[in-house]
């Protein structure tokens, strides 16, 4: 699972909160190369993904990302220099949001298996909609008719992207769909560690348990790769997945959430050019309709919760 989509700024704001302060004055065309970084390199762990999943099992590949996000994760966060990083006032949470992330991701990459990286993120879109109905229900939030329009807007685009036809929608729709589903959750769980847990314990534990669990899995499931381009994507899967967050963290230390979340649309043109070289991909005119349509629902939801979230503060 990778930020494909700006999350609702009440959840953005709690997240820049509690960021780690080192001191770092506000500069907004900084923060905005980092953010552009991130999510350029949210697309490259995606590429890398579809080129492993191509022959590998998709359990091996995420094990392999998660592993290797946490050893890059481990070695940045050393205990000695960032203690509070390997401590959890929430283990319970803390947990469940990791078993999250391992279904997200799973789901996730098998659909790259079938799809285009621009077909599988243009789903991802419907993130912002899927985490504001759940916050209905988890957190007790009120929606107004004006996201309730968007929200709706947002399944119309996806409607245009699958064009469901009786035995014509590819299977793998729905499961993106469901990562997506399920990856709002996660974003629901983050939402409400970020009051009690530090950015760096939720970094680490969100790859370590995954690595952990699926660890005993791999004697059984294991296939070494057979060509360098595969060795290749299995890497670039673990690297490109710890060095997007790093940039992504970094990003958010020089500028607020809600100047940064709309750059996060980036990702779809860098998916469109890595999609193209890598793989040969050509979106269909009804993947970019549905794209534009989520997108725009995407920022109007955003631009939404910003004016409510100004209106609360001001009261």
């Amino acid at each position: 699972m990778t930020p494909a989509t700006p999350a609702p700024p009440s959840l953005r704001r709690t997240q820049s909160k509690s960021l780690p302060d080192m001191g770092a004055d506000t500069n907004k065309a900084k923060a905005a190369v980092l953010m552009l970084t991130a999510v350029s390199l949210f697309a490259c762990l995606d590429s890398s993904a579809k080129i492993a999943s191509r022959e590998l099992p998709a359990f091996e590949v995420v094990w392999v990302r998660f592993a290797l996000h946490f050893l890059f994760a481990g070695i940045a966060l050393n205990p000695w220099r960032t203690p509070e990083a390997w401590r959890t006032n929430n283990p319970k949470l803390q947990v469940i949001r990791a078993l999250i992330q391992i279904v997200c991701t799973v789901l996730n990459f098998l659909a790259l298996g079938y799809l285009q990286i621009a077909q599988t993120l243009s789903i991802q879109f419907t993130g912002p909609a899927f985490v504001t109905l759940l916050s209905i229900f988890w957190l007790g939030e009120k929606v107004g008719r004006y996201r309730w329009t968007a929200i709706g807007i947002s399944f119309i685009g996806v409607l245009v992207i699958t064009r469901p036809a009786p035995g014509s929608i590819n299977p793998a729709f729905g499961i993106i769909l469901a990562s997506v589903i399920v990856g709002s959750a996660y974003s629901i769980i983050t939402r409400r560690l970020t009051s009690s847990d530090s950015p760096g314990s939720m970094l680490l534990i969100m790859a370590a348990l995954p690595a952990l669990i699926l660890t005993p899995l791999m004697p059984f499931i294991w296939i070494w790769p057979r060509n360098a381009a595969t060795w290749i994507g299995l890497a670039g899967a673990g690297f490109f997945g710890a060095l997007s967050h790093y940039f992504y963290i970094q990003a958010h230390r020089h500028a607020p959430a809600s100047f940064l979340a709309p750059l996060a649309y980036f990702q779809f043109l860098a998916v469109l050019v890595l999609g193209f070289v890598f793989f040969g991909d050509i979106p269909t005119v009804w993947t970019l309709i549905g794209s534009m349509i989520l997108m725009g629902s995407g920022l109007y939801i955003w631009h939404r919760e910003r004016v409510l979230a100004k209106t609360t503060c001001e009261n």
